[in-house]
């Protein structure tokens, strides 16, 4: 019986730990723009609304996702929540993958001369997008920081008590190593 218990208590330490280094946060600090990633859901958009107001950004850029057209019902959300239109700014390409998010929101950037963006995703989604962003805006001088939506159904210590926890993990963790490894799209 102790050697299950100790067993069960190692095994969530594990896992609780996978789903810690999944999720970073960076302090919230002021910024020039906001990136507001395509997918997710409307906690995105909430998110992008409560930073905006908190670190008073010049421009929040909107992403385009191959197959959607979804950034049109966020600006519009935006701007219902308050977000000047003039403010709001859209990638040119639409994009099939964090890799290309990055790209694409770096050239409308560097394009502004924004030299300071806090990229806004779901918790599980932080470190891959960190590394990502990063290596993408290496060289453009644009600092790069992410910000987990607040309030968001993946929590470290609960993601391993549901399916969707899982599933969205462990294809985290496979896209994590497939982008060490080199591969570039999601």
């Amino acid at each position: 019986m102790l050697g299950l218990m100790t067993a069960l208590v190692v095994g969530y330490g594990l896992l609780w730990g996978i789903g810690a280094i999944l999720i970073t946060s960076d302090p919230l600090r002021p910024v020039e723009a906001l990136v507001l990633l395509s997918g997710g859901d409307k906690m995105r958009v909430e998110e992008v609304v409560r930073t905006y107001r908190a670190v008073g950004a010049e421009v929040v850029l909107l992403t385009k996702a191959e197959g959607s057209r979804a950034e049109n019902w966020n600006a519009d959300e935006l701007v219902s929540k308050g977000i000047p239109g003039e403010a709001i700014h859209f990638t040119r390409g639409r994009a099939s993958s964090t890799y290309e998010e990055a790209h694409y929101t770096c050239e409308v950037l560097e394009q502004l001369g924004v030299k300071s963006v806090l990229v806004i995703t779901d918790p599980y989604h932080t470190l891959r997008t960190r590394w990502i962003f990063r290596s993408v805006y290496r060289g453009s001088g644009i600092e790069v920081r992410v910000r987990a939506v607040q309030g968001h159904w993946y929590r470290s210590s609960t993601w391993m008590f549901s399916w969707r926890g899982w599933e969205t993990t462990l294809s985290e963790v496979i896209k994590l190593m497939g982008y060490w490894l080199g591969v570039r799209g999601d």
